[in-house]
């Protein structure tokens, strides 16, 4: 609404030439992939969002197609970065560099940058993180209970624990328990 408290309104005309030139111009500038990923996501909502008088024509299925298609090439990108980084974190044995690979990433994809590190890890490598997360579970919940005061209850923000590291380590711990099983 404007001061005057009409509401203001525009047409957008959207084609997938145009499309597919905004989405090439974005990737190729792009400093951050995350942030990129993000920008892809926040498009498709936006034309899914501003654009249902024309769900289901033909234009639209080819506009949301062009979309996804580039969502999921910032995707694999994305995917393919936090892998190289992860396997570095993982070598250097470092909880807080895994947890920041996690953050950016939906839980099923932080499970695909686990198994393509997998692969690049010796067996070594993988037990020795997977005790070091082990250790490190057990004492943050150690700590989280006795903040809390009661048993079987957990007070991460008292015991001074960040939750998104405490979730990182716990899916790292869980995929590397599981996969050895």
């Amino acid at each position: 609404m404007d001061k005057s408290g009409k509401t203001a309104k525009i047409s957008l005309s959207v084609s997938t030439d145009e499309l597919g030139r905004f989405c090439e111009k974005l990737i190729k500038r792009s400093r951050d992939i995350s942030k990129t990923h993000d920008a892809m996501i926040t498009l498709e909502s936006f034309i899914t969002l501003f654009s249902k008088m024309h769900h289901g024509t033909n234009e639209y299925r080819l506009i949301d197609e062009l979309i996804k298609e580039y969502s999921e090439k910032t995707r694999q990108e994305l995917l393919a970065e936090k892998s190289l980084e992860l396997i570095q974190a993982i070598k250097n044995m470092d909880l807080a560099s895994i947890a920041r690979i996690h953050t950016p990433l939906s839980r099923s994809g932080f499970i695909q940058v686990l198994e393509q590190c997998q692969e690049q890890l010796s067996q070594v490598e993988i037990n020795k993180i997977q005790g070091l997360a082990g250790n490190w579970l057990t004492e943050a919940r150690q700590k989280a209970e006795e903040a809390s005061g009661y048993p079987d209850a957990f007070d991460f923000k008292k015991a001074n624990i960040d939750i998104e590291q405490f979730q990182a380590i716990s899916d790292l711990h869980s995929f590397l328990i599981n996969d050895s099983q």
